[in-house]
């Protein structure tokens, strides 16, 4: 089954969602945003696999000090 981590463009709130088609919009469960971005999965990167921050291309806004709860979710 594809599941996919994402994360809200509006709050920040990460979650994972059952996406069967391209037709399937994933909304943020938090504040209903469908503006959302896909990342990167941890177990689908394998070991070993540096982080979006850890490659200096961080995509939140700000940069890894602006990740939601102050610190990067990728663990860099």
């Amino acid at each position: 089954m594809p599941l996919f981590e994402f994360t809200c463009s509006r709050c920040g709130e990460q979650f994972e969602e059952l996406i069967l088609s391209e037709k399937d919009v994933p909304v943020c469960p938090s504040c209903g945003e469908t503006s959302v971005n896909r990342e990167l999965s941890v177990f689908a990167t394998g070991t070993g696999a540096k982080s979006p921050c850890e490659k200096g291309s961080c995509n939140f806004p700000g940069g890894p000090a602006s990740c939601p709860g102050g610190s990067c979710p990728f663990g860099s």
